[in-house]
């Protein structure tokens, strides 16, 4: 069969969908609420928050802009959300707009839009968002546009902590040392009835790779990096500027929580899910996000708990403080049935007027910095701004089978299957042949 030639006329039509999709900014600019919704036709969105907290977002938004009214927002529950939508964009089903958080976005890179620096400069998203999104910028563009920052912080216990003469939590990881081995409580047969933290384990940790990430990043190091040539690549066997390893480490902080046969034993296998055994208070510090809040509050009223910024490492390498935060982020598929329209809806709820909405509605911080500059009343909310400021993220080449990577590195060390070297050194070379898939 011989191949049709492309029009003119197609190839100008297909370069202004993607014009519409990279700068729907721009686009929005030339349709004002007054104008009539009509005008962009209906646009799907996909994403992983529930419809009530993103329905009464849209329907606030649209008291003030008219456009809103044309967005069909579906949730689809995290555990379904890849395995969803790679059948959907396949089949020519999928969604206009995709709300997906930056460590799901990488794994789809060849499935949206980037928007070239020709049409959104560096310097603005820089100005326009905090540090940690700039993970979305790759050497083809940005491969999507922030909307929400969901950061890694610490749930503490007021009434364990008090009742072991604590009045704050731990601002430094290295506290925990004197900490655990005060508060932790066992049975005489060894059975840990209350724990301090929630560290070294896997299995019944529900962030525990995140965690171990964090303590990573903490330390200078990193899971992946991209190379000179946009490709990314694994960094575990990467050393820092001391010439120590941040992987092993961050994997020998990690791990010693878990081993019997130290002082700072606080978590075993036997452990409930680390979030479920802060709600029965059995355990004195759960490490989570601030998305988790809500559940944490309807699961247990009565729960005496306060939240805290991440601990930190002393004199840690990058000489600053951070912690680890999921990205929510507007992106366009390439197979996308209303690009057009998806592109100026992208325009409005990236506007800073939605943005404060969003926060509103949603209960997670902007990544806006003149959002963010603006103290909140609240004292969770406060936290959660300030560990927001400090966070930082990464694009995941693909959670599932990152988690199972990390996992066995962390798990073949406390198991004592394997030395930490082996174990680091197995894990970068199955995420280097992930990465080369």
């Amino acid at each position: 069969m011989v191949p049709t030639k492309t029009s003119p006329f197609k190839l100008f039509i297909f370069a202004m969908f993607f014009l519409f999709a990279a700068i729907g900014v721009v686009m929005f600019a030339l349709y004002q609420a007054g104008d009539g919704s009509d005008k962009i036709g209906t646009v799907t969105m996909w994403g992983t928050i529930p419809e009530e907290q993103f329905d009464g977002f849209i329907n606030e938004l649209s008291f003030t802009n008219e456009l809103a009214d044309n967005l069909i927002y579906s949730y689809i529950p995290e555990d379904r959300f890849n395995t969803e939508l790679i059948e959907a964009l396949a089949s020519g089903t999928g969604p206009d707009i995709l709300l997906i958080t930056n460590e799901r976005i990488m794994h789809h890179r060849n499935r949206v839009f980037a928007t070239p620096y020709e049409q959104y400069d560096v310097r603005q998203f820089k100005n326009t968002y905090i540090e940690s999104a700039e993970a979305l910028l790759l050497p083809e563009g940005i491969i999507g546009i922030p909307v929400a920052i969901d950061p890694l912080v610490l749930y503490w216990n007021r009434t364990i902590l008090a009742n072991n003469q604590y009045s704050l939590p731990p601002k430094q990881w290295g506290e925990l040392f004197k900490m655990s081995q005060k508060i932790t409580k066992r049975t005489d047969e060894g059975n840990i009835i209350l724990s301090t933290i929630a560290l070294g384990e896997f299995e019944n940790i529900k962030n525990a790779k995140d965690i171990f990430v964090a303590i990573l990043m903490q330390g200078g190091g990193n899971i992946v990096r991209v190379d000179g040539t946009g490709n990314q690549v694994s960094s575990l066997q990467d050393r820092n500027t001391r010439g120590t390893s941040p992987a092993q480490d961050a994997l020998r902080f990690y791990t010693g929580f878990a081993d019997p046969t130290k002082v700072i034993y606080t978590w075993s296998k036997a452990q409930p899910e680390a979030r479920d055994a802060f709600i029965a208070e059995e355990l004195a510090m759960y490490i989570g996000y601030a998305s988790e809040l809500p559940l944490i509050l309807a699961k247990n009223p009565n729960l005496n708990f306060d939240v805290a910024t991440l601990p930190q490492q002393p004199g840690n390498i990058t000489n600053r403080q951070s912690t680890l935060a999921r990205i929510y982020t507007l992106a366009i598929p390439k197979v996308a049935e209303n690009t057009q329209g998806a592109g100026i809806l992208v325009g409005v709820l990236t506007s800073k007027y939605a943005a404060e909405l969003f926060e509103k509605h949603i209960g997670l911080p902007s990544p806006r910095r003149d959002l963010l500059a603006k103290e909140p009343k609240d004292a969770l909310k406060t936290t959660f701004r300030n560990s927001a400021i400090i966070a930082r993220s990464w694009l995941d080449p693909n959670p599932q089978e990152t988690y199972k990577i990390i996992r066995k590195m962390v798990e073949d060390v406390v198991s004592g299957v394997a030395r930490m070297s082996q174990a680091i050194s197995r894990a970068d070379r199955e995420l280097q042949v992930l990465l080369g898939e």
